[in-house]
């Protein structure tokens, strides 16, 4: 058994697997709601700035095919993170750990996403 130091005063505890995919999926999911994009510095304000950053689409039609909506990963490889416009939220794994945080889409994605399917 492994004994750990305590914390001296002033200094942080670290933050586990599943803190940590919290804090990013509650981030995305505010830079979203307040205008910003999926990275905090860049500050993409709009739907065609946040999707320079997006790693996959997934379409999500009806049986006709027409869009229904999308999940976008932001982040893969350690946690994936995923926004899904169907659900509105922020859904990240990581290990067995599983996070959502919900948005609200105030830079268009969902109508970008949607023209974008419409071009196809």
């Amino acid at each position: 058994m492994t004994l750990q130091a305590p914390l001296i005063k002033g200094e942080k505890k670290s933050e586990t697997c599943e803190e940590q995919l919290r804090r990013m999926c509650k981030d995305i999911a505010e830079n979203i709601t307040a205008g910003g994009g999926p990275d905090i510095t860049r500050g993409a304000k709009d739907a065609s700035s946040f999707m320079e950053d997006i790693y996959n689409i997934e379409w999500i039609t009806h049986q006709d095919h027409s869009y229904k909506g999308a999940r976008l990963m932001v982040a893969g490889g350690g946690p994936n993170i995923w926004v899904n416009l169907v659900d509105g939220t922020v859904d990240g794994y990581w290990g067995f750990d599983k996070v959502k945080h919900g948005f609200i889409d105030n830079i268009g994605l969902d109508d970008y996403l949607e023209e974008m399917h419409g071009c196809k």
